[in-house]
């Protein structure tokens, strides 16, 4: 129970982690670059694609609202819900918790060198967006939290099996393609993810 215990203050204290330094990012990102100018020469990222995706995926009401449930719910809940499936295996837990300290940590130094920002926030998109508060701040786009996030936890359950696992890596899956349906994030951001997800991944899997 005691070791559980540890386990869950581990985990909870590397998901604050990411919050304060959202919070701290006013004065850390002070100097980050705004490379957004270079970003939208690559392909991908023209307002006729962007709005293209968007409008239909607003178009098909059931995928909308599912795609809607999935991003607002795909950080967190790729993390708990992860946390959930492996709490049983006391290694495979540490292992996970390791991983998204340095998923933040490679996350947290890029954001300070450079950023970007979102499509709906270039564009004018058919979706509604909800504002940006203090634990979101509109630099962290690429790479997507949310999609490197989903990509480690895919990545550390990858062997599961059983339903609940099956369920988990369905979800798991559809955080990224939410986040560019949605536009709420660059097909790039994606990719991004997945780079930060492999490289904590691999530092892990190293210590």
């Amino acid at each position: 129970m005691r070791a559980k215990l540890k386990l869950l203050a581990a985990f909870v204290a590397v998901y604050l982690s990411w919050d304060a330094y959202a919070l701290a990012y006013p004065i850390i990102g002070r100097w980050s670059v705004n490379v957004l100018p270079y970003f939208l020469k690559l392909p991908l990222t023209s307002c006729h694609f962007e709005r293209s995706i968007v409008e239909w995926t607003v178009s098909k009401g059931t995928l909308h609202r599912l795609m809607r449930v999935i991003y607002n719910t795909g950080f967190s809940g790729s993390m708990f819900l992860t946390l959930l499936l492996v709490i049983r295996d006391e290694r495979l837990s540490w292992g996970l918790i390791r991983r998204y300290a340095l998923t933040f940590s490679i996350l947290a130094v890029s954001f300070a060198l450079f950023h970007v920002y979102a499509p709906h926030m270039v564009y004018s998109l058919p979706e509604r967006y909800a504002p940006n508060n203090a634990l979101t701040p509109p630099e962290f786009v690429f790479p997507s939290p949310h999609c490197a996030v989903a990509f480690v936890s895919l990545m550390t359950v990858w062997k599961e099996r059983g339903l609940p696992a099956w369920l988990l890596k369905a979800y798991l899956l559809l955080v990224p393609v939410s986040t560019v349906l949605l536009g709420e994030h660059w097909v790039w951001d994606v990719l991004g993810g997945l780079a930060v997800a492999a490289l904590a991944v691999l530092l892990e899997k190293r210590v």
